[in-house]
């Protein structure tokens, strides 16, 4: 599925250029990804970096449990798994899983495309089953992260570690393209995300070497983090803001190679931002609206420490004049984490198409609701002691049920968009759920303090964090997170499941600010600028 079309850009330059919401540990999960797609179906998604040897694993284990209950299905070998052709895969749950994918929804009229497959490994037999995997899940295209800081990456020698073994980067590169031409996919392609530098290996020369071994491996495609990574003295967090962005840096490598596509990551404030950068300033634009702090000198060059643009440790995020025909598009991440509203408007004002998919934060959250009442519904009716642990696209189990809610979630039920099916109190009602029969040690001892509570914190805040960020610069705001939060808490309450727990908190605010209209960019000004 292409992401791309002719687009009427309000002052700026026609053009095909395309917006991503990029991988975030711990935050691009299935629910994420789901709430941001209802907010716009044609911004490019990408799931959370999954590690390509964990695929490889599960595949092996549903081998072994298949050959245990069928002497006919006979366990991979190494080599069945590293050269094997893509019917040897078999799409499990466990495998969509572990990939992150959903499949589409005909109830809320949502795709989980467009969206991009990213992987972490340090091994080319492993990526190139993770690609196989990833086009036969549905994924557009696969991703090579070269420049995650995350200590869970660092220490297995991949994401920003291969910038500094640049033979490894080449190989595991080489074996994705390799293996993404062999599939019956054309569309189907491999980019790499990575940083400008790693520690002391930095300057305009080194990201240029860089790039070219990976040009030269078969790569056209780039998702470049517009700042350095020092894996020692900063944490994960700190090389998220301390080194300073060069977004002039990220426009000379697009000169230097402009057979290859770009994608500028980092310190996107707003769609506004993001626009200018992708579709570049023109003559129309004010000094100010470019960037550029000093109205007296419009055409003075920008560099890092940038004096013009005025931002935190010399930063430089300056859009450029003229849009680079090989710039693809912008990536924005803590932006969409932080403000998710702020994205409302993203397919009206950045794709140029007629209208936007939700009208105001109401909106949102009731589809939202809906999506979880059908993933993780309640269990405050039923007499199996069963934890629900995964979603129901992956787990599937049956449970019996003597009436349609309880005292607690009555009125949430008793609303139209959330009403059971089946009214009859004392009907037995079969309904299916997403549950597991074990969870770890340690999960176990932290569930026990929740007695009764028969969905676990985790599930609890996975369906929940994506909206934190709702109300972002409305009054509320932290009245709704402490709220939801605490009936998460509540062993009662959290049987009813994360959608009652949503709806419930939902009016701890007034109507009025789910009500208001979601603003559009034209008419929105703004101070954010990503911190943490």
């Amino acid at each position: 599925m292409t992401t791309s079309g002719t687009m009427i850009n309000h002052g700026h330059c026609h053009g095909n250029k395309e917006f991503h919401i990029a991988p975030m540990i711990d935050v691009s999960t299935v629910e994420f990804r789901y709430f941001i797609r209802l907010l716009t179906k044609r911004a490019v998604i990408w799931n959370e970096m999954v590690v390509a040897e964990t695929l490889v694993h599960r595949h092996r284990i549903h081998k072994q449990q298949c050959r245990k209950e069928n002497s006919s299905c006979e366990l991979s070998s190494s080599s069945d798994i590293e050269d094997g052709a893509d019917e040897d895969i078999k799409l499990t749950h466990d495998l969509m899983k572990h990939c992150g994918w959903y499949d589409a929804c005909v109830e809320d009229d949502i795709s989980p495309n467009p969206t991009i497959f990213q992987i972490g490994t340090n091994d080319p037999d492993d990526g190139a089953f993770a690609t196989r995997l990833a086009q036969k899940c549905g994924y557009d295209s696969i991703d090579l992260n070269c420049g995650c800081p995350s200590d869970r990456v660092v220490g297995k020698c991949f994401g920003a570690q291969l910038m500094k073994d640049q033979d490894a980067a080449d190989t595991i590169v080489r074996s994705l393209v390799n293996t993404a031409q062999s599939l019956d996919n054309p569309a189907f392609q491999v980019s790499v995300k990575t940083r400008i530098g790693v520690d002391e290996n930095t300057g305009f020369d080194f990201i240029v070497g860089f790039v070219q071994r990976l040009v030269d491996a078969g790569c056209n495609n780039f998702v470049i983090h517009a700042r350095s990574l020092h894996s020692e003295g900063l944490s994960p967090a700190q090389n998220r803001t301390i080194p300073p962005l060069d977004y002039p840096c990220v426009y000379r490598l697009m000169e230097y190679f402009p057979q290859c596509s770009f994608i500028i990551n980092g310190g996107i404030m707003s769609l506004d931002h993001a626009k200018k950068v992708a579709f570049g300033c023109t003559s129309q634009d004010s000094d100010s609206e470019c960037g550029i702090e000093d109205s007296n000198a419009p055409n003075t060059e920008h560099s890092v420490p940038c004096h013009l643009c005025n931002l935190p440790n010399g930063s430089c995020l300056s859009p450029p004049l003229i849009s680079p025909p090989n710039l693809r598009g912008v990536m924005v991440g803590r932006l969409a984490r932080d403000r998710p509203a702020d994205l409302a408007d993203v397919d009206r004002y950045f794709y140029a198409e007629p209208s936007n998919p939700c009208y105001n934060r109401r909106d949102l959250m009731n589809r939202y609701i809906s999506f979880l009442e059908r993933e993780y519904p309640r269990r405050c009716c039923d007499d199996d002691e069963t934890l629900t642990l995964d979603m129901m696209m992956y787990s599937p189990l049956h449970l019996a049920f003597d009436k349609v809610c309880c005292t607690v979630c009555e009125e949430f039920r008793g609303q139209n968009e959330f009403k059971c099916s089946n009214t009859t109190e004392t009907s037995q009602l079969s309904e299916t759920f997403t549950t597991k029969r074990t969870q770890s040690s340690k999960r176990s001892r932290r569930h026990a303090k929740y007695k009764g509570a028969k969905i676990v914190t985790r599930i609890m805040d996975r369906a929940l964090q994506p909206t934190w960020g709702i109300l972002a610069g409305l009054p509320g705001r932290g009245v709704f997170r402490r709220v939801s939060h605490e009936l998460s808490r509540d062993a009662t309450a959290r049987n009813c499941g994360p959608g009652y727990i949503l709806w419930k908190a939902m009016q701890s605010i007034p109507a009025h600010v789910w009500d208001k209209p979601f603003e559009l960019s034209d008419e929105r000004t703004t101070t954010y600028y990503p911190t943490n």
